[in-house]
């Protein structure tokens, strides 16, 4: 079980978890899209597209120094953070060395990826050096002992790239912000777990963690690549970094609130099911409210886009150099809305035990998206890439699976989806209606339509989620 804090219930480390998991998200996105601003008209497309590529790479190799480790970590009634601090760093080692000596054979994708491939590889180990301590805050459902750390990570990303990008550096600038970033938070997250961490030696307690984690590392293993995948498909099929640089920038603004919301609430609405497992009404209540606050925001701001795209994303944010990608954001901006139940599905599926569940969902959407984008981009280019995100499979297996886990309180969510879906599409369309595409007066009126059914939906369930957070008698009875 989770070691409470001392005089500190469930509810109140909860609702305190989600406002600092929120703070810290804000922050980061903020920081991260003022960064990606200010990048985007210093470095040319060509330079993200290969950094993007570096950095899908880089990733997959995370998945595989981690072996599911992180997710097994929270659920385990005996964690052992000494083990898990042994294993990967010793992997972080070998997949940096092994990743900067085969770098040349991802030489197909890109010719400069290699030599980028050599440097960025330094990631892993630096990246990997922060897993457990992060974990441990967020099993405790301590994120406000993260909030600090996260942001100053933003702040070191930014200073660094910007500074460099400015001198000419190109990818490389992007490179080294991400390599100085992840230094500095895996000192300051050691820096505030160290003397609080229990770091016992456990000889062959690693190897049974992982045995215990294989099934979650292959599911971390399918689905987290998913954004870097259809990258490398591009520059298989579809013209180099500059394509893929192009569509990367579409995908980053169209999914920019996704990465806002869905991670702040996912990592406290996980170990918060672990804990309500013995208490179905918050059990299924924590599950619908998330996922209905995560796909409230996503709304909004996918007809924000949808309906301003240029206006948003060449005149305000990042520069004509990207006015390929307004199409492919007018593409993408609405796929988050296509799998609402997957949002928090797999933190449901994990605390109920269904592991293979999860990885036939995963197995499905990475194939669907490697088959569909490849016939697609071979058609129609970078917009197939962008069409093939709406043909995951996954994502109907997913919703079977969560009405079986949910039961009656399935077909409450999908009407309380309906509802968020719905509601703010006549407001945006009359401001689309009343006003030329590009313009500022669409914005405005785009802009108040956001605010009214934004409030109205803040209105609708703002009680439920109150209850929730006033413990098990109040969440009893909204159930």
């Amino acid at each position: 079980m989770n070691e409470p804090l001392a005089g500190a219930s469930t509810e109140r480390r909860l609702l305190a978890s989600t406002l600092a998991a929120y703070g810290s998200q804000l922050g980061r996105v903020a920081i991260r899209a003022a960064a990606d601003l200010a990048l985007a008209r210093l470095i040319l497309p060509a330079g993200h597209g290969l950094f993007d590529l570096a950095l899908g790479i880089v990733v997959v190799a995370g998945i595989f120094r981690d072996l599911g480790l992180p997710y097994q970590l929270v659920r385990d009634e005996r964690p052992s953070y000494g083990a898990a601090c042994v294993w990967i760093a010793s992997s972080s080692l070998l997949l940096t060395a092994a990743l900067a000596l085969g770098a040349p054979l991802f030489a197909p994708l890109d010719p400069g990826l290699p030599a980028v491939l050599r440097l960025y590889s330094l990631f892993v180990l630096l990246d990997g050096l922060a897993v457990v301590p992060k974990v441990f805050f967020e099993r405790r459902l301590e994120v406000g002992r993260l909030v600090g750390p996260e942001i100053l990570r933003g702040l070191a990303f930014a200073a660094v790239g910007i500074a460099l990008a400015a001198q000419g550096w190109g990818v490389w600038a992007l490179v080294w912000g991400q390599l100085a970033s992840g230094a500095l938070f895996a000192a300051l997250l050691w820096w505030r777990a160290w003397g609080r961490m229990p770091l016992a030696r456990e000889p062959g307690r690693a190897l049974a963690l992982v045995r215990r984690s294989v099934l979650l590392f292959a599911i971390a293993l399918l689905a987290l690549p998913v954004p870097y995948v259809a990258r490398f498909v591009l520059g298989a099929f579809g013209g180099g970094a500059y394509v893929v640089g192009q569509y990367g920038k579409a995908r980053d603004w169209g999914f920019r609130l996704q990465e806002l919301v869905l991670p702040a609430v996912a990592r406290v609405l996980y170990p918060a099911l672990v804990e309500y497992r013995g208490d179905r009404p918050r059990y299924l209540g924590a599950y619908r409210y998330g996922t209905v606050s995560i796909l409230a925001l996503e709304t909004l701001a996918a007809y924000f886009l949808f309906f301003n795209a240029e206006l948003v994303l060449l005149r305000i944010l990042i520069g004509e150099n990207w006015r390929p990608a307004v199409p492919l954001l007018r593409i993408l901006c609405f796929v988050p809305l296509t799998d609402p139940y997957s949002r928090l599905g797999g933190e449901l599926l994990k605390v109920e035990g269904e592991d293979r569940a999860w990885l036939a969902v995963v197995a499905l959407n990475l194939v669907s998206l490697v088959a569909f984008g490849a016939l697609l981009t071979s058609a129609l280019g970078a917009r197939g890439m962008a069409w093939a995100n709406y043909l995951l499979l996954g994502n109907l297996l997913m919703a079977w699976r969560v009405r079986r886990a949910c039961g009656p309180i399935f077909w409450r969510l999908t009407g309380d989806l309906l509802l968020v879906y719905l509601l703010p599409l006549p407001l945006f369309l009359a401001a689309a209606w009343a006003f030329p595409d590009g313009s500022w007066a669409r914005l405005g009126a785009s802009a108040a339509a956001a605010a009214i059914a934004g409030v109205v939906l803040a209105a609708r369930f703002a009680g439920p989620l109150r209850r929730l957070f006033r413990g098990p008698a109040a969440a009893a009875e909204g159930a």
